[in-house]
């Protein structure tokens, strides 16, 4: 029975390793190309150092050893790899000085990530909203934003989630915000806004990396809504609740992915609540997902409370069905509602 166990591990790991190895080589091969071409730019003892790092990396891949830890075997955090393909130790086995820079890099990117999320309420004289934006970790992978327009009274609003955990997650939010901060100053209709920032982000991020995302607009007409292949948005109305299918694929797949835009009216009190799976697929003890259905019903049991209690309902009822069980994954919920 030992012999069986210890089989089975050292083919989770030699597995482990394969597949980081193919995922990994090609940037690996890049960045050698790219440390060669600009060699003339550095020291020649600085370069050999560098690439020895590299040639090190790629001959892990060749024995099966690459994304373990050289200490314990272990697998290396994916998020970790994703940053750095050069890392050889897991977080439990860096040195003192290793793991210091480690939270002074966790630390700031908290605090960029912090900055960079909107004030939790937001009221014009037609829309108030509200968001709740919970991270698994020090930082998150989930986008969420709220923009007033030029004209004062209009409202950019999106939830996303991106592939990936961690650090390497919150770089491409990060990266994504400053993508449609950008492209926002150009008036652009909001088909359009959706598909030039997935060209961006395919063309400046590697083929991994991508992210589901709703968006819209809010004006004094009623909401412009964009889905690229995110969670279903809900519409709460008085007596009912449709739930919003995606109009396209997740951004960063395909440069030429098309986005298909609704338009959706909403009487005041109603609302349109965005949300990413952290919520629908947080699991209890048993390990039942919370759903949907579940969300919908939170929503509506403090639909005539305002979108602040709406917001607080759901994250509330989510730490009760979880109980004892952790969150595993970013929360965001926001809610745009109609004032008048």
């Amino acid at each position: 029975m030992r012999d069986n166990m210890g089989f089975g591990r050292a083919y989770d790991m030699n597995a482990a390793s394969t597949s980081a190895g193919h995922t990994f080589r090609p940037q690996l091969l890049d960045r050698r190309a790219r440390l060669q071409a600009a060699g003339a730019s550095v020291s020649a003892a600085y370069l050999n150092d560098l690439l020895a790092e590299v040639d090190s990396a790629l001959g892990r891949i060749d024995t099966g050893s690459y994304g373990l830890c050289e200490t314990c075997h272990d697998p290396i955090e994916a998020d970790r790899l994703e940053s750095n393909p050069l890392v050889r130790f897991c977080l439990d086995h860096l040195s003192q000085a290793e793991m210091l820079a480690h939270q002074q890099d966790l630390d700031l990117a908290t605090q960029i990530q912090s900055r960079l999320l909107p004030p939790r309420d937001m009221a014009l004289e037609t829309w108030d909203t509200q968001y709740r934006y919970e991270p698994v970790g020090a930082v998150g992978g989930d986008y969420c934003d709220l923009i007033v327009l030029g004209d004062g009274q209009s409202l950019f609003f999106a939830v996303g989630d991106v592939a990936g955990k961690g650090v390497a997650a919150s770089l491409l939010m990060t990266h994504l915000s400053a993508i449609f901060r950008s492209l926002l100053s150009l008036d652009l209709s909001l088909a359009d806004l959706v598909s030039r920032a997935n060209r961006l982000l395919c063309e400046t991020t590697a083929p991994a990396h991508y992210a589901t995302l709703v968006c819209g607009r809010a004006t004094a007409n009623g909401v412009e809504l964009c889905n690229a292949g995110h969670c279903r948005p809900l519409l709460l109305q008085r007596h009912a609740t449709q739930r919003l299918e995606p109009t396209g694929l997740p951004l960063g797949l395909f440069s030429g992915g098309r986005y298909t835009v609704l338009h959706i009216s909403l009487g005041a009190g109603e609302s349109l609540a965005l949300y990413s799976d952290g919520i629908t697929e947080a699991q209890d003890p048993d390990g039942d997902e919370y759903q949907e259905e579940r969300l919908i019903h939170s929503l509506r049991d403090r639909f005539e409370h305002g979108a602040g209690a709406m917001a607080d309902s759901v994250l509330q009822d989510v730490a009760r069905f979880r109980q004892t069980r952790p969150p595993v994954d970013d929360m965001t919920l926001l809610i745009v509602r109609r004032r008048r």
